[in-house]
C-alpha cells in the first residue's frame, strides 16, 4: 500500500461528503420553490413536475449514504491496514483526520 492509496481513498470520501452536501441543499431549495408554488397557485401544473424533482432529489440520498458509507469503511481499514513506513506520511494523516472528523 503506498501513500497515493491514502490520497485516493480519502478523496473519495470527500466527493461524496460533497454529494451529500449538494443534495441536501438541492432537497431544501425544491421544497421553498414548491411552497412558493403552491402559495400563488394550487393548481399549477408546474407543482407537479416540480414535486417529480423533488422525488428524484431523495431517490439519491440511500445511495449517497451507502456510498459514503462504504468509503468511510475502505479508508478505516486502509488506516487500520497502514504499513509503519507509511503512517508518517501527510497523506496518512490527512485519511485519519478525516476518518476522525467523520465519526
Amino acid at each position: 500500500m503506498s501513500t497515493r492509496d491514502f490520497t485516493i481513498k480519502t478523496n473519495v470520501l470527500k466527493r461524496v461528503a460533497k454529494e451529500e452536501v449538494f443534495y441536501t441543499k438541492e432537497k431544501e431549495h425544491q421544497e421553498r420553490r414548491i411552497a412558493v408554488m403552491v402559495e400563488k397557485d394550487p393548481e399549477d401544473y408546474e407543482i407537479k413536475k416540480q414535486r417529480e424533482v423533488l422525488e428524484e432529489t431523495m431517490d439519491m440520498f440511500p445511495d449517497v449514504e451507502r456510498r459514503r458509507k462504504a468509503a468511510l469503511q475502505d479508508l478505516s481499514n486502509l488506516v487500520m491496514n497502514a504499513s509503519p513506513d507509511v503512517k508518517g506520511s501527510k497523506e496518512y494523516e490527512e485519511a485519519r483526520k478525516l476518518l476522525e472528523a467523520s465519526e
